[in-house]
C-alpha cells in the first residue's frame, strides 16, 4: 500500500467558504485511490487541510497526479488556494493498513527528516518497541517518503483528547521506551503538528 499526504494551503480568511465546499472536494478527491481522511490544522501552520489517501501501488498514485495536473481546478477550491503539496509514503514493514473509524478527533502528524541510508536502522529500532508503545496509545501509521530529495518519516497518532496525548507521551517517556532507543540516531530534523478530523473525514 502507498499513502499520499496532500496539504492544501488557503489564502487568508478563506476558511469559511472552503468549509462549505469541503464535502464536494472530499468526495471527488481521488479516482484511483481510497480517501481516508481530511484534517484541519489546529496547532502549526494554520489555514491548511491535509488529505490522506491510500493507493494500491505507485501506478494508481501516478494516475491521480496526472489527472490533477491536467485539470484547471482539481480540488474545486482553486480561488481560495494559496498552494498545494503532495508527498507519497511507504509504510514500515510492521504497520497494518489504515482503516476508517472513530480514532480521534485529534491527530498528531510528526514529520522527521532522515539522514542518508538511515531508514533500515530507524525502522529496526521502532520495530523493537512499537508493540509496547501501542499498548499505551496506538500508532496509526509510520512511513517513509518515496519522493526525490531528503527522505522523510511521517507518523500519525490519534487521540481522543489532548489530555490523553499528554498522559500517553509522559507514560512512554517515563518507561524509557519513547523515543525508541536508537531511533533518533539518523534523524536530522523533527516537526510536530496537531490536526483535527473534519466532519467529512472517514477517519473521525
Amino acid at each position: 500500500m502507498i499513502y499520499d499526504l496532500t496539504t492544501l494551503s488557503l489564502l487568508p480568511n478563506m476558511l469559511g467558504p472552503v468549509m462549505q465546499k469541503l464535502p464536494e472536494t472530499y468526495a471527488n478527491f481521488t479516482q484511483t485511490g481510497r480517501i481516508l481522511g481530511a484534517f484541519s490544522c489546529e496547532f502549526g501552520v494554520l489555514n491548511r487541510f491535509t488529505f490522506l489517501t491510500a493507493y494500491e501501488d505507485t501506478a494508481a498514485l501516478g494516475a491521480d497526479r496526472q489527472r490533477r495536473m491536467a485539470e484547471a481546478d482539481p480540488y474545486g477550491i482553486g480561488q481560495y488556494l494559496g498552494g498545494a503539496t503532495s508527498t507519497a509514503f511507504e509504510p514500515f514493514s510492521f504497520c497494518k493498513d489504515i482503516e476508517p473509524g472513530d480514532h480521534g478527533p485529534f491527530y498528531e502528524f510528526r514529520t522527521y527528516t532522515l539522514a542518508p541510508f538511515g531508514r533500515a536502522e530507524t525502522e529496526a529500532a521502532w520495530a523493537k518497541i512499537v508493540e509496547r508503545r501501542n499498548e499505551i496509545s496506538p500508532l496509526m501509521m509510520v512511513m517513509t517518503s518515496i519522493e526525490g530529495g531528503p527522505q522523510k518519516i511521517a507518523h500519525i497518532w490519534p487521540y481522543k483528547s489532548l489530555d490523553d496525548r499528554v498522559k500517553a507521551r509522559a507514560a512512554a517517556s517515563a518507561e524509557g521506551i519513547w523515543p525508541p532507543p536508537g531511533g533518533s540516531t539518523h534523524l536530522t530534523s523533527l516537526q510536530s503538528e496537531l490536526f483535527v478530523a473534519t466532519g467529512v473525514s472517514d477517519l473521525k
